[in-house]
């Protein structure tokens, strides 16, 4: 295994083709594996690295660990851009869900190390007004859930959806198919292996409890007037069946920067770059600059 030592963790990572620099930044459901759709098709362009999010699959605290600080994540995306060899070029961030707040940080504090920037199903760390009631509102409804879990109160799956009878893979199962979860339901219907395979991720992830984690949205938000100071081009890129992060909210976001711009997959859940690959993929291609087919 490749392992970067930094202050309190041990860090996995892999580094896959050559080109431009890209990182690719996991959320809060799994792990470097669920880059598996992008790296296979980005690393003929690019010098794609993914790894592991401290306290994520791989990448193991060695000291005491706090799941919400993102002042961690933003010193460990730092050391392994160093660590791959790009510390003398400008790279491009690929952030989803929880990955785009460390994405966004990074980029604010260091714009003159940054070439683009994608913002994948998440807001980043931006705070606004709209963006900041949805976070009571997620929060909210994720605790709720939360709860229910840790009740022993098994809620029902789907309807045609087999049961999960081992107890120590029923959690991130439920999280997967329940509403509110990362996976569209288009997705269970079209292909269930798919979301089988995801949920497997999220079981092998063995991250915190994902409420855990959301003060990391709002370690170093980056507000309205400071976006408007970033010149670098951002994608905003998300599902139009989203339920954790709406298009309404996504749309705000893409707005605030004076390179931004918005991409909606229609259909798509949560886990947009996972469930619609393809066109998730062109659409990456075509911001970076690569062209070529999804």
């Amino acid at each position: 295994m490749t392992i970067l030592n930094v202050e309190g963790a041990e860090l996995y990572y892999e580094l896959h083709g050559e080109g431009p620099p890209l990182v690719l930044i996991h959320g809060a459901s799994g792990t470097h594996l669920a880059w598996w759709r992008q790296v296979a098709r980005l690393r003929y362009q690019y010098s794609c690295l993914i790894y592991d999010l401290r306290g994520y699959g791989r990448s193991r605290p060695t000291g005491k660990y706090d799941p919400g600080d993102g002042h961690a994540h933003v010193r460990d995306l730092e050391r392994l851009i160093d660590e791959a060899g790009f510390g003398g070029q400008k790279v491009s961030l690929l952030g989803a869900s929880l990955g785009t707040a460390p994405a966004l940080q990074f980029a604010a504090e260091h714009p003159d190390r940054v070439d683009k920037v994608i913002l994948c199903c998440g807001p980043g760390c931006i705070s606004t007004p709209r963006i900041d009631a949805g976070w009571k509102e997620r929060t909210n409804r994720m605790q709720a859930r939360y709860r229910q879990l840790e009740s022993g109160r098994r809620p029902e799956f789907p309807p045609g959806i087999p049961p999960v009878r081992s107890r120590g893979e029923f959690e991130r199962f439920a999280v997967a198919y329940l509403p509110y979860g990362p996976v569209g339901t288009a997705l269970h219907l079209d292909e269930p292996e798919l979301t089988f395979l995801y949920a497997e991720i999220m079981a092998l992830a063995g991250g915190p409890p994902t409420p855990s984690t959301f003060p990391v949205f709002g370690t170093r938000p980056v507000t309205a007037a400071e976006a408007a100071t970033l010149q670098f081009p951002v994608l905003v890129i998300g599902g139009s069946e989203d339920p954790i992060f709406p298009v309404a909210e996504l749309e705000e976001v893409a707005s605030l920067f004076p390179n931004g711009k918005l991409n909606i997959i229609k259909g798509a859940g949560h886990l947009v770059f996972y469930e619609r690959a393809r066109r998730f993929n062109s659409v990456v291609l075509e911001f970076l600059g690569s062209g070529g087919p999804g």
